[in-house]
């Protein structure tokens, strides 16, 4: 593993910009697929979730940028897993809420053991690896 990603992992959790105003920015679902060389991609959609619990958010990208980060581990805890790869991308969408990001694993993911693909922190988004 590239020695920048602890780093990445640490500080990155979910999505690296999360604008200064009142409301988060998070993925709201995802789908993967297995590529034909072994990495798999990720095609995450980002939502808007209100600090406050609200109901519904205001985030105009503002020309601000998001990056998304994917990781594929061996479980759904994130205090025992394993990563195994990751991978991360950032966009900067004319609208926050409904836009898609696609992000390729850094290197060929195993089929077995069966893994998981965690997406974020708030909300966290977790899939089963293809």
């Amino acid at each position: 593993m590239s020695p920048r990603i602890p780093w990445m992992l640490m500080c990155c959790g979910l999505l690296a910009a999360c604008g200064p105003g009142p409301d988060l920015v998070g993925v709201r679902t995802a789908t993967a697929v297995r590529d034909a060389d072994g990495h798999v991609t990720v095609t995450a959609v980002l939502t808007c979730v209100p600090r406050d619990g609200s109901p519904g958010g205001d985030c105009d990208a503002d020309g601000e940028q998001h990056c998304v980060m994917a990781t594929w581990a061996d479980g759904y805890s994130p205090s025992h897993t394993q990563v195994v790869t990751s991978g991360v991308q950032c966009v900067t969408p004319p609208r926050v809420e409904g836009a898609t990001v696609v992000i390729r694993s850094a290197d060929p993911v195993p089929r077995e053991p069966s893994l998981v693909i965690q997406l974020g922190a708030t909300p966290r988004v977790v899939i089963d690896s293809p």
